[in-house]
């Protein structure tokens, strides 16, 4: 006994950190359980928020780490208390928020932000989609929704891109445990939700509702599944992580794929397939120039034939199936009698209409759910339409910028999926190093998943999805900059 004591007077002695964290948590675990058996359950919460704070102002990686992993479980305000006028997301955008304020001060404070990151391509085309955003701000027809929007997109890119790119830059493999904590919280989601799926019958239909309280439907729950299948995929082929994260890689990667699978989103099954052909075609080394000219040329042939593609696709009216999964995917092009088709087809209509009225400026930022209503098309109503106009966005990442921004609007959106994809395709090709190669074409393809599934449906205004996404963008970055420097640790 004494030997034992011995030894662990001397570990602790020799790991002062260790010491420290446990005497903490050992210090938390006693008051809150003191405040708890008294009944007085806001002193735990309290004691929480000022730890919170302790690591935001000292220790702002592990927050942010911590943060990406508190994500997947944060719930909307709104779900706990109807009578929120706004959405807002906790513990995640308050986390955020923390962070985006604190990362801000400490650069006007130490007037420094390293300049090759902020002159790279991808960087310029964040900020001048954040610049018009803002801009369409001022002239919007609802200022108060637009700005507050305005400043949850810097919450959510800031944190995720800029202050992300600063901790890759130190090491590189950030990348991989920035993805790994989202992905592991995101698969204790999948296990609870799924258990309260198979215990229904009716799988399709109650896929709509089962993803809450995490995530609002099914949709968005299938689209950031879609997005971790490529990059759990590929993960662990980077030979350089042990093989115990490599492992866990492959069985987080099982979980999300029953999750997809349960998630009943046919958007989240193809842009996987869509990311896979990417992914071959790539691994085959057909030239970016080849694979935007097939691009161009289905979209040509689409717009040459859409009469008799719309009167085929009129001529559909297989709806979609829980018991069918063939059936269900062949639902997918039914826009005769498929309610959720029709919506989309719905809220697209009134999307451009609202462009052709304000094509400039657009109506605003986050302003496209308060004025959608009365451009609805009759000939799109069902089931699911409302006629106040309460159903939401536009269902799309590229119409609903449109809408609310104008023409330049879309068109930053465009740049910036071009310059993310064009630079990490240009990296995994041309990057000597394999695991900045693998890390890029996993980003690659993960953006894939979700800017397809942008076509219909859009989440960049919520932390689920935008953390992730932009923080793919932040890995492509800096993996595109190492690649061009062997002495990267020191010119970042």
């Amino acid at each position: 006994m004494k030997t034992l004591f011995a030894k662990l007077r001397i570990f602790f002695g020799q790991n002062d950190y260790f010491s420290f964290v446990l005497l903490v948590s050992f210090a938390f675990i006693a008051v809150t359980s003191l405040f708890i058996s008294k009944e007085i359950l806001w002193i735990p919460y309290l004691v929480l928020g000022f730890i919170g704070v302790c690591l935001l102002f000292f220790q702002m990686n592990t927050f942010f780490y911590i943060t990406v992993l508190v994500i997947p479980f944060s719930i909307e305000l709104r779900n706990i208390i109807s009578e929120m006028g706004f959405s807002f997301s906790l513990p995640a955008e308050l986390m955020l928020a923390g962070m985006t304020v604190i990362f801000l001060l400490k650069i006007l404070l130490d007037n420094s932000f390293p300049l090759l990151i902020t002159k790279h391509k991808i960087s310029i085309a964040i900020l001048f989609y954040l610049f018009w955003i803002f801009t369409t701000s001022i002239a919007s027809t609802i200022p108060l929704v637009s700005f507050k929007f305005f400043a949850a997109k810097l919450w959510l890119i800031i944190p995720a891109y800029f202050l992300f790119t600063q901790y890759l830059k130190k090491n590189i493999s950030s990348a991989v445990i920035f993805f790994l904590c989202y992905a592991a919280a995101l698969t204790i989601v999948v296990c609870i939700t799924s258990y309260k799926h198979i215990r229904m019958t009716d799988l399709r239909n109650v896929a709509h509702w089962v993803v809450k309280p995490f995530y609002n439907d099914h949709t968005a729950y299938g689209a950031i599944l879609a997005f971790f299948t490529p990059i759990l995929f590929i993960i662990p082929f980077i030979k350089s992580l042990s093989k115990w994260l490599r492992l866990f890689s492959v069985a987080l990667l099982f979980s999300i794929l029953v999750g997809l699978f349960l998630s009943y989103s046919r958007a989240a099954w193809l842009s996987v397939l869509v990311a896979a052909g990417l992914g071959i075609a790539l691994l085959l080394n057909i030239r970016i120039k080849v694979l935007i000219l097939g691009l161009a040329t289905i979209v040509i042939l689409f717009f040459s034939f859409q009469t008799e593609i719309m009167s085929r696709l009129s001529k559909n009216t297989q709806d979609s199936s829980a018991g069918n999964f063939a059936e269900h995917v062949q639902s997918m092009s039914n826009i005769t009698s498929d309610a959720s088709n029709i919506e989309r087809l719905n809220r697209w209509s009134a999307a451009i209409k609202m462009f052709n009225e304000k094509p400039v400026f657009g109506w605003g930022p986050g302003t496209y759910q308060f004025n959608y209503a009365s451009y609805q098309n009759p000939a799109y109503r069902t089931i699911i339409t409302t006629n106040a106009g309460t159903g939401g966005n536009a269902h799309s990442e590229y119409l609903g910028p449109l809408c609310e921004s104008g023409l330049v609007g879309m068109i930053s959106v465009f740049i910036l999926l071009f310059f993310a994809l064009s630079t990490g395709i240009k990296t995994y090709r041309r990057a000597e190093n394999r695991q900045l190669r693998l890390l890029s074409l996993m980003c690659v393809l993960a953006l894939t998943t979700y800017f397809f599934h942008g076509i219909l449906n859009n989440f960049l205004d919520t932390e689920k999805l935008a953390v992730p996404v932009f923080g793919a963008m932040a890995v492509i970055t800096v993996c595109n900059i190492l690649s061009k420097n062997k002495k990267y640790q020191h010119e970042i």
